[in-house]
């Protein structure tokens, strides 16, 4: 009896933290700039959604002002859409939001640690704080000192009460092509502005990763049934994972896991996604597939590269073939298959050694070679040195 007295207390004050929680989270709008749905942009959505974030995108189906996207440099068409957003949110005294980048963005943990951690900052505005200074170096030294940690200040993630970030973009007047964080850091090294508004960076990445600069300080932790970053640096859990500048493959890399799109106990939980069933298709109306065979350097057995490739189960009249031999040494051999075989496929292109064509022209001509032709659906690009196995390779991926 006395056990049960001393656990109801407990119950009633864990259903009011959660309450207190909820309405917390209740309290949190993520804002991100997106002008067209890419990849990027779609697993960044997907990220999002497993931790419940609730996510408004601007700018869907605008053209963008700078080549490259909104990961690129220039970025005043990120400001100029989140001024107008923040236009009827700017008197909301408790809502919290958060502007981060989309394409080159993944979510690590949820809104709840978010929150807690922008808390415990003691700030109205917290900016993401990254290893080098971008793009004005001449500014370096208005920074303020920092004994550990990062010093300067990044633009792909910053987390606001909204009054304070509409106080941030109320002197935005600049164009579409400006530098975004050229104009945060000038507020930023403004020392009355920046204590007027009370911003500060996160210099120990203990919301927002930055990887350019510190891909050596960031690795996986797997927790249970969930994978995220670590800061080795630091000892932090970042929530944002921000591949900017030239960290893409990076956040690709890291972007398989984190969330939980691999983990020890799931294995891959998105590779079933998209799937594309072939059962009950005619030969004729396969997709076509351009097969590109690259030998770059004198290949043993290539014979039987040429059998297996002849193995594939696929409709050799739904393949074409690219083939580009640098090797005089094996001459014969290409020009023997192609007589035999040739006529089997679709249609055969043979750039041979007297063409002297370098190695990446001729991948680049491949790929072009379908690329610009609308009745091509895929590219498959394989190298002659390559043990290619499983005839149902070009089905399976597929």
């Amino acid at each position: 009896m006395r056990s049960l007295l001393l656990l109801a207390p407990l119950a009633w004050l864990l259903l009011v933290q959660a309450k207190d929680d909820a309405k917390l989270e209740d309290n949190l709008l993520v804002l991100t700039v997106a002008t067209k749905e890419t990849e990027g942009f779609r697993r960044f959505k997907r990220s999002a959604q497993f931790f419940n974030y609730k996510i408004q995108s601007l700018g869907l189906g605008e053209d963008w002002s700078v080549d490259g996207g909104p990961a690129a440099a220039g970025g005043g068409q990120k400001v100029r859409l989140l001024k107008k957003a923040l236009e009827k949110h700017a008197d909301k005294e408790d809502l919290v939001i958060l502007f981060v980048d989309s394409y080159d963005v993944v979510f690590a943990s949820g809104p709840r640690e978010l929150l807690k951690k922008f808390q415990q900052a003691k700030s109205q505005v917290v900016f993401s704080a990254e290893e080098h200074i971008y793009p004005d170096r001449r500014l370096e030294a208005k920074y303020p000192t920092v004994p550990d940690g990062k010093r300067f200040l990044g633009s792909g993630g910053f987390i606001g009460y909204a009054p304070s970030l509409s106080k941030l973009v109320a002197e935005w007047e600049g164009q579409d092509s400006d530098s975004d964080q050229l104009f945060y850091t000038k507020i930023f090294l403004n020392p009355e502005k920046r204590e007027q508004i009370n911003i500060s960076l996160d210099h120990r990445c203990r919301i927002f990763q930055n990887l350019d600069g510190a891909l050596d300080e960031v690795v996986l932790k797997f927790e249970m049934g969930h994978v995220r970053a670590r800061n080795l640096a630091y000892d932090t859990l970042p929530v944002v994972v921000h591949g900017n500048g030239p960290t893409k493959l990076q956040l690709n890399y890291l972007g398989n896991y984190i969330p939980r799109f691999w983990t020890f106990e799931t294995g891959c939980t998105v590779c079933d996604e998209g799937l594309r069933s072939l059962k009950g298709i005619g030969d004729e109306a396969l997709p076509t597939v351009l097969v590109g065979v690259f030998i770059e350097q004198p290949t043993p057995f290539l014979s039987l590269f040429f059998l297996r490739l002849l193995r594939l189960r696929y409709p050799q009249k739904q393949m074409r073939l690219f083939i580009h031999n640098q090797e005089r040494h094996h001459k014969l051999q290409v020009e023997q298959f192609l007589a035999e075989h040739g006529s089997e496929y679709q249609s055969v292109k043979l750039v041979g050694p007297e063409v002297r064509m370098a190695n990446a022209d001729a991948r680049n001509m491949g790929a072009d070679l379908c690329r610009q032709d609308q009745t091509c659906t895929y590219y498959f690009s394989v190298d002659a040195d390559v043990a290619l196995t499983e005839p149902n390779s070009l089905r399976l991926l597929i």
